[in-house]
């Protein structure tokens, strides 16, 4: 976890400390198999503690199967085979879950949106960064994937020029592999911004389709999108005030620890592919792990949001009046 960011007490509620700015979050993962409820089901012509009693029965004996076992049967059902024990046991209680609850009409639709855009910044840094190190975002890459068909359908990906760091650490490039050249020759933030919600209309996204956005935890939105908000003097975007923390989504689900981006992928047994840390290729790893997990039969939903506080907003709205060092438009304000 970065240093300015601390538990306040409450595991899903991070405070960041320079700017009081908070993100929180409610799990919306349901007790009865982490799906959105029907407010007026159908009444089952069975019992339905009957059929609960049953699967219940069901996960205790998939507990005792051995992961030699429980891939011989999900070979059987012609199911995915990937990933640890506990993962493949989560798998085939699912497949047994769905299908009794189908047959006693109890069963309700995990809650999906049906396109999610996956964002995941890269950003100026040291070493060691200084407190209160001002962070610039130097790529801005998107994967959109379509929950209908699962597939990755499009992405986006544009490099920032940096204004209070222009010059790249050699830390920086080593981790990120992006050159000083690739971000003196790029746009501004505010162009870069312009031009990614220009990407979300074409796909008609938050017009006619409805989309969530994904992080890999709490900082691209709530510390590096804000911060470079307030570089930039610009107003925060909509589509940055809630999103889907994907660490949290999958923890819930598979009933694990949170792991970062490789750990999640060890855990169902996948490989990174591409370069760490490149912004798009992280991206794209993250949409894999999405697409695995709604085969696996998860609901993903918005768990984290911004609060401003009234100073953030005023600062932000007093930013956002002032004619943009880059335009000759005044921003609109949040």
């Amino acid at each position: 976890m970065p240093p300015d960011w601390y538990f306040d007490g409450n595991e899903d509620i991070l405070e960041w400390r320079s700017r009081q700015l908070a993100v929180d979050s409610k799990s919306l993962m349901k007790t009865k198999g982490e799906t959105d409820g029907d407010k007026n089901p159908q009444k089952s012509p069975l019992s339905g503690d009957a059929v609960y009693k049953e699967l219940s029965k069901i996960n205790g004996n998939i507990n005792q199967m051995s992961k030699a076992a429980v891939i011989s049967k999900l070979r059987e059902l012609k199911l995915n085979t990937e990933g640890s024990t506990e993962i493949l046991r989560k798998r085939l209680k699912n497949h047994y879950r769905k299908q009794k609850l189908t047959n006693a009409n109890l069963l309700t639709v995990s809650k999906l949106f049906p396109y999610y855009v996956i964002v995941d910044f890269e950003a100026t840094c040291e070493e060691v960064n200084a407190p209160n190190y001002p962070h610039e975002i130097i790529e801005f890459p998107a994967v959109l994937v379509d929950t209908e068909k699962q597939k990755v359908l499009d992405h986006f990906q544009a490099y920032c020029r940096p204004v209070l760091n222009p010059t790249l650490s050699d830390f920086c490039v080593e981790l990120t592999g992006i050159t000083q050249d690739q971000v003196e020759s790029a746009s501004l933030f505010p162009e870069v911004l312009a031009n990614f919600e220009a990407w979300l209309a074409k796909h008609k996204l938050g017009t006619k389709h409805k989309y969530a956005v994904v992080t890999d935890g709490p900082w691209d939105m709530g510390r590096f999108l804000y911060g470079q908000c307030k570089i930039s003097e610009i107003s925060y975007p909509q589509f940055g005030k809630k999103w889907v923390n994907i660490r949290k989504v999958f923890s819930n689900f598979y009933r694990c620890k949170r792991f970062c981006l490789k750990l999640m992928l060890e855990h169902i047994e996948m490989i990174f592919e591409g370069r760490p840390h490149c912004g798009l290729d992280d991206a794209r790893n993250i949409a894999r792990i999405l697409l695995r997990m709604v085969k696996d039969g998860a609901s993903i939903q918005y768990n984290e949001r911004i609060h401003l506080t009234s100073r953030d907003a005023k600062n932000i709205q007093n930013a956002a009046n002032r004619i943009c060092h880059n335009c000759d438009s005044v921003e609109k304000v949040l």
